[in-house]
């Protein structure tokens, strides 16, 4: 999985071509945790995809930017465009779905 900051979000997230699914999450988040295991699976199923993380704590601009107002949220982008979001800890067929959806 790709960490974001501040630094690489724009190349990796907003001017990427193709589908990211963007994590965002928080340090002491329980579901965040659970969410990790569910991603790495996920990204393990789907390579054409690029699966990345954004810790809210650290970037809080980003995650306003995006109105992030709960932890884990995942939105999903196609070429710089969010196409798709998910609040809340899921199991993997529900984050394949939205990969579907896409």
């Amino acid at each position: 999985m790709v960490q974001l900051t501040r630094e690489n979000f724009d190349e990796e997230v907003t001017e990427a071509v193709g589908r990211v699914l963007v994590d965002f999450w928080g340090p002491g988040c329980g579901p965040c945790r659970v969410m990790e295991s569910v991603l790495e699976a996920v990204a393990a199923r789907h390579p054409e995809v690029k699966v990345a993380q954004l810790d809210v704590a650290e970037h809080p601009d980003i995650a306003w930017a995006f109105r992030i107002v709960s932890v884990p949220t995942l939105l999903l982008f196609r070429d710089g465009v969010p196409v798709g979001e998910i609040v809340g800890a899921v199991p993997a067929s529900r984050v394949e779905k939205l990969l579907a959806a896409a």
